[in-house]
C-alpha cells in the first residue's frame, strides 16, 4: 500500500515534469518564433538551471516566460525530492531492504535456536538465550508480536510468516539449525511444526510445548525430543514448595 502510493505520486510528479516541457516548448515557439527542437532545448536547460545561458536573444516576453518556468521548475524539483524521501522511506517501511538483510544474515547462521511462536512461553526462552548471545531466529505470523519483540532485543532475527508452512521454516536456515521450539498457542499447530522438522532435519533437537495428553503422546511417536506441559511444570512447582 505504501509503495504504491509513492509510486503514483512519483508518476503524477513525472506528468507535471513532462507537461512543464510541453509548455516551455510551445511558449518559447510561439513568442520568439523558435524552432521547435531550439525552443525545448531551451525549456530544459531553463527547468534545469544548468546556466547555459541563451541559445538565442529573448524578447521581453521571452525573458517573462523564461521567469515563469525557473518558477516552475524549483516547484517541481521541490515535489521531486519529496515525493523521492517519501518512497525511499515508505518503500523501507515496507520491509524490504530490512527482509533481505535479515533473510541474508539468516542463511549465514549454523547451530542457532528457531522458536515458532511469540508468546509468553518464547518470550522467556528468548530473554534467557539473548544474554547468553545466542542467535535466535523467531517465526510467527503476527507483526506486532515480533516488532515488540524487536524492540526489547535489537539483535533478535524474526521471520514474519506462517511457522506450520515448510517453506518457512526453510528460510529461517532449520537445516542448519541446533533445536527448534515449537511454543504457538495452537498445541496442533506445535504437533505439525515438530513432524515438519523433524522431516526436514532429522537430528534437530525439537521442543514442543502441549497440555493435551493425546498431543503430547503424538509428539513423543514424532520424536520430539522434550515434550513441554506449562501447567504440569507450574503444579509441580507448587505441590514442591508445600512439600517442601
Amino acid at each position: 500500500m505504501f509503495v504504491d502510493s509513492s509510486l503514483n505520486r512519483l508518476f503524477n510528479v513525472g506528468v507535471f515534469a513532462l507537461g512543464t516541457i510541453c509548455v516551455g516548448t510551445i511558449g518559447y515557439t510561439l513568442l520568439e518564433g523558435w524552432s521547435v527542437f531550439d525552443s525545448m532545448y531551451m525549456t530544459v536547460i531553463t527547468l534545469s538551471t544548468v546556466g547555459y545561458g541563451e541559445i538565442h536573444e529573448l524578447t521581453t516576453a521571452g525573458r517573462s516566460f523564461s521567469t515563469l518556468l525557473i518558477f516552475l521548475s524549483i516547484l517541481t524539483m521541490t515535489f521531486l525530492t519529496a515525493t523521492l524521501t517519501s518512497f525511499i522511506v515508505e518503500n523501507d517501511m515496507g520491509g524490504h531492504f530490512i527482509r533481505r538483510k535479515i533473510m541474508k544474515t539468516i542463511s549465514q547462521l549454523s547451530g542457532h535456536t528457531v522458536i515458532c511462536g511469540a508468546g509468553s512461553m518464547a518470550e522467556t526462552v528468548i530473554e534467557r538465550l539473548m544474554k547468553k548471545r545466542k542467535d535466535v531466529v523467531v517465526i510467527d505470523d503476527d507483526p506486532r508480536r515480533l516488532e515488540g519483540l524487536r524492540s526489547r532485543w535489537r539483535k533478535l532475527l524474526t521471520l514474519e510468516g506462517d511457522p506450520t508452512n515448510e517453506m518457512t521454516l526453510a528460510q529461517a536456515n532449520v537445516l542448519e539449525a541446533a533445536h527448534m521450539i515449537a511454543a504457538l498457542d495452537s498445541e496442533m499447530d506445535n504437533l505439525l511444526v515438530a513432524i515438519t522438522c523433524k522431516d526436514i532435519r532429522g537430528d534437530i533437537t525439537v521442543f514442543a510445548n502441549s497440555n493435551d495428553v493425546t498431543i503430547a503422546n503424538r509428539m513423543r511417536k514424532a520424536a520430539v525430543d522434550e515434550v513441554i506441559s506449562p501447567s504440569q511444570l507450574v503444579g509441580e512447582h507448587v505441590a514442591n514448595k508445600i512439600l517442601a
